[in-house]
């Protein structure tokens, strides 16, 4: 007891004193270097600031005792949540519960979520990527049942840090409680599907384990998320906190899934040395493990991560890195001599990633909206040590496409206005107010992008690996490869609310989906059920065999089907494999869909000399607003068009490959110089000629006069 963090000790003796030490290292760490950006005339914070180093912490195991004495796992609740940190507070936060705590048919359907996801996050919500979902709860039908939530843990626990998704079920039970219990053969919080059998069979947990709320992934520096995705992917739960400690010399692994503890990483009264887990607040590097390749000043970027892509990076490009483009030695950048200018504006200036998303209860950068006072901030906000106790873990955010996670919280960051005076900096631009309300200021400060994204996942037809079909955009070769050249990309340009509730154009990477919908579920069709339509088995290598009827539509010459032949270009291969889903999939009323998908742009700022500044750019009949974006170049033509989870018709087919109209989705943007308007030409052409003919009968009197 007497070395876990000594803020919030239960005895009165100290507490004064641990509180004002906190206090004082709360102000040195974030107050000060606020107020000294402040005072520079915007000049970046630090990139070290003084701060005070966290408490000695005995790491204690879930019956409360020190893990070096009992050799069991890690219990953060224990060892964080005991007597300093209120757990449950914060593993109610967005990071944690991924949609678990949001899972209201009404707020869903006030949002505009649609009916097939049980919640608007990954824990519940259809993605096109992995095409995969949870599981809803109340299933009846074995042929309604996808991801469990134990799979669920096992596909995207590595970076979905435990808490109430690997804790407790959806009832809200503890998973390992007394009263922890399935409602039936195909309750999704007790059972996983079982691709051998093809069947859904129960889930151990006793065998597993739970997995608590990985304070480790984002406070320690050091935090391996390979070494914790491993972990979590084998079903290991029970140590995956430990494996996030695997480089920090703290713990090694056992090699049967258990970790063992270094005597040589703990003080003499049992507490762990300080200096090896060097808590802090989350680094860019922590923040990158999960969200994209970040890096402070780094002229080499890795091609891949921990043998998976970045959430951030792989939906839109960006890199979040102070080094000048010009100066990156791997990846190879088609043009980089040119581009002698910041990966990240912002990057370069030291901003880190909590000076914009930071905990909204955090009195050093709490935002007051209070039109009655006229405050944007208070400086005498919540205590220190209330904050310290309870840090509001759903952290500020934007409101990007097509993330709905967190309904509640969206637009509570600092937007590009509360830190720039864009009335100062735009003195070359006329009509400012209009252009501020007509664009986000990412449409002209992220004209391009360097690296490489998502183009297009398709679904719609499985490759002999069992999977989709993935491009990639901004890349010429393999995204694991160094050696591959980056071309980079332009944007798509959609609109999008902005906090006031007014439609804004943003640029976006789109990434085209190809999937099958099952019209009488009212829901997406599963992978398994493609796969089980597609295939008939495996052969004598485990290789997974086409059925006849799909070499016999699909297949070339002697029966081999690879990218070029895996195509829809007919109505009857559609037909075909509808067939194949109602056969031998369970598919209902299977219908061919294509899906695209606007993934907003934050990052990959340039400053202004960078930037678009010339009115042609938008205000032209080749403005960049409608420029063709290329798409899947396999679209079957003919499948209904979903953008926004609507019927929308964005994709044009009159091109050599399909590309992005944007046309229908600006319809109430009038831009000067680009938009046609047949009543607004009408007006137009009848001015011109009434004043032409005005003109000719004024010549005529004057004409006329004058003979007379």
């Amino acid at each position: 007891m007497k070395h876990s963090c000594v803020a919030f000790r239960s005895e009165r003796k100290g507490v004064a004193a641990s509180l004002a030490l906190l206090r004082a290292g709360f102000l040195v760490g974030t107050v000060l270097p606020l107020v000294a950006w402040g005072m520079d005339g915007g000049a970046p914070p630090p990139e070290a600031a003084p701060r005070l180093s966290h408490p000695a912490v005995v790491l204690k195991d879930e019956g409360g005792h020190n893990v070096l004495t009992t050799g069991q796992p890690i219990s953060t609740r224990r060892t964080c949540g005991e007597n300093c940190h209120d757990y449950d507070f914060i593993a109610n936060s967005f990071h944690f519960q991924q949609g678990k705590s949001e899972m209201d048919r009404k707020l869903l359907s006030s949002h505009g979520v649609a009916a097939f996801n049980s919640s608007p996050g990954m824990f519940g919500k259809f993605s096109i990527i992995p095409n995969r979902q949870l599981t809803h709860a109340d299933i009846q039908n074995p042929s309604d049942a996808d991801m469990s939530q134990p799979e669920w843990l096992t596909k995207c626990g590595g970076c979905h840090t435990g808490g109430g998704i690997s804790e407790y079920d959806l009832r809200g039970q503890p998973l390992l409680g007394s009263d922890a219990h399935a409602s039936g053969p195909l309750d999704p919080s007790y059972t996983i599907r079982d691709r051998n059998l093809g069947r859904v069979v129960p889930w151990d947990w006793q065998k597993s384990g739970v997995t608590e709320g990985d304070c480790f992934l984002c406070h320690v520096p050091r935090a391996s998320r390979g070494a914790r995705r491993k972990e979590m992917t084998a079903g290991n739960f029970r140590w995956a906190n430990n494996a996030t400690l695997a480089e920090t010399g703290i713990v090694s692994a056992a090699g049967d899934g258990t970790f063992l503890y270094n005597r040589a990483a703990f003080q003499a009264d049992g507490a762990v040395k300080p200096e090896l887990l060097d808590l802090s607040d989350p680094t860019l590097e922590n923040c990158a493990m999960c969200h994209g390749f970040t890096a402070r000043h780094a002229t080499t970027i890795q091609p891949i991560q921990h043998a998976d892509i970045m959430r951030g990076t792989e939906k839109s490009g960006w890199i979040y890195n102070g080094a000048n483009i010009s100066d990156t030695v791997s990846p190879k950048i088609a043009g980089k001599e040119k581009m002698t200018y910041p990966w990240d504006a912002h990057a370069a200036k030291g901003l880190v990633c909590i000076d914009c998303h930071f905990a909204p209860n955090n009195p050093g950068r709490m935002i007051h909206d209070d039109a009655a006072k006229a405050l944007r901030y208070r400086p005498r906000g919540e205590d220190v040590a209330v904050y310290l106790r309870r840090p509001d873990h759903n952290f500020a955010r934007g409101n990007i496409p097509p993330e709905t996670v967190n309904l509640t919280r969206h637009n509570t960051m600092r937007g590009c206005g509360d830190c720039h005076d864009a009335v100062k900096g735009h003195a070359f631009l006329p009509y400012k107010t209009r252009h501020f309300q007509a664009l986000a200021c990412q449409t002209c400060h992220i004209p391009a992008v360097h690296f490489w994204a998502y183009r297009s996942d398709d679904w719609g037809f499985l490759m002999d690996t069992g999977t989709s079909r993935i491009t990639f955009r901004g890349i010429d070769g393999s995204i694991t490869d160094p050696d591959s050249e980056l071309t980079g990309y332009l944007p798509a340009y959609i609109p999008t609310l902005d906090r006031n509730q007014r439609p804004q154009i943003r640029p976006t990477n789109l990434i085209t989906g190809v999937y099958w919908f099952d019209k009488r579920a009212r829901r997406p069709v599963f992978t398994w059920q493609l796969q089980q339509s597609f295939f008939s088995g495996r052969d004598r290598d485990g290789d997974l065999s086409y059925r006849p009827e799909i070499v016999k539509a699909f297949g070339d010459k002697i029966g081999f089907i690879d990218i070029p032949q895996a195509v829809y270009d007919t109505p009857g291969k559609i037909a075909l494999v509808k067939g194949l889903l109602q056969q031998h999939g369970g598919v209902a009323e299977p219908e061919l869909r294509v899906d695209v998908v606007p993934w907003a742009m934050s990052h990959s700022i340039v400053g202004k000399k960078q930037a678009i500044r010339e009115c042609t750019a938008c205000h032209s009949g080749n403005s960049i607003l409608h420029r063709p974006v290329d798409l899947n170049t396999f679209l079957p033509r003919g499948a209904p068009v979903m953008f926004g989870g609507k019927p929308v018709n964005v994709v044009n087919y009159a091109g050599k490959e399909p590309t992005f109209d944007n046309r229908p989705l600006l319809a109430s943007f009038y831009i000067i110089g680009d938009s046609r308007s047949s009543w607004v030409e009408a007006i137009g052409w009848a001015s011109v000629i009434g004043a032409l003919l005005l003109v000719l009968l004024h010549g005529a009197l004057r004409f006329w006069r004058g003979r007379s």
